[in-house]
């Protein structure tokens, strides 16, 4: 029999997978907590034994994506240190991230602006975010001091290069033209083209089974309006 603590467990991981799919698609603003309630077919009160608030539910959402993503960085990074192998683990990392976690990732990118601006958690969330970038712009940084690549501008490369591999959680799909693996050695492709860095024979690429895994994720996002010749 399933004790007191497993079904918390088990409602409180099928209110944050509702939490993901209303604020992904609807958007935090326009998700009320009788939404949630329906989704899981809880009443308010059901769901207020789960979690304080809905602001307090999107960010302990924002926040355990944001620390899985900056643990299973950093554990790839570590055996490395040419700026080549760390930008391609970053590429790769990220565009998978997204990929595998389309929902998780928009909600994690698009609703900080829903955090009460100058709250603990507001704060917390632009902290974790900086400490993730941090890994980026030292990349960046390290090739251009080395002479390994060639920037103009470090930020807008960095922001240009992050945006393409965020951008997988819109448009991938794992049965579309390209396996996830093919999407992250074109990325890693291109963002090492655009920062101009000379050609290697083998480069350090991201281990999937580092990635971090969120449990709450939707399993699948199929009612995509959009035609199949649309979907990558």
């Amino acid at each position: 029999m399933q004790d007191l603590t497993d079904r918390d467990t088990d409602a409180g991981e099928r209110i944050r997978t509702a939490a993901v799919l209303l604020f992904a698609r609807r958007g935090y603003a326009a998700t009320s907590i009788r939404d949630l309630g329906k989704a899981v077919n809880m009443t308010n009160a059901g769901i207020y034994h789960h979690v304080t608030s809905k602001e307090a539910l999107l960010a302990d959402l924002m926040r355990v994506a944001q620390r899985g993503l900056i643990d299973s960085t950093e554990r790839m990074l570590a055996p490395y240190r040419r700026p080549a192998d760390r930008l391609s683990l970053l590429i790769g990392s990220l565009t998978a991230v997204h990929a595998r976690n389309p929902m998780t990732t928009r909600v994690m990118d698009g609703e900080l602006r829903s955090l009460t601006p100058g709250s603990a958690a507001h704060d917390e969330i632009i902290g974790l975010r900086d400490a993730y970038e941090a890994h980026w712009k030292a990349a960046l940084a390290d090739g251009v001091a080395e002479g390994a690549f060639r920037v103009a501008d470090e930020r807008l490369t960095r922001l240009a290069l992050m945006s393409m591999c965020t951008g997988t959680s819109e448009w991938y799909r794992p049965d579309g033209r390209s396996t996830l693996e093919q999407v992250c050695a074109e990325f890693v492709a291109i963002g090492l083209a655009a920062v101009r860095a000379p050609a290697a024979t083998t480069l350090a690429t991201a281990d999937f089974s580092l990635l971090p895994e969120y449990p709450w994720e939707p399993l699948d996002d199929r009612d995509d309006p959009r035609p199949d010749e649309a979907r990558r």
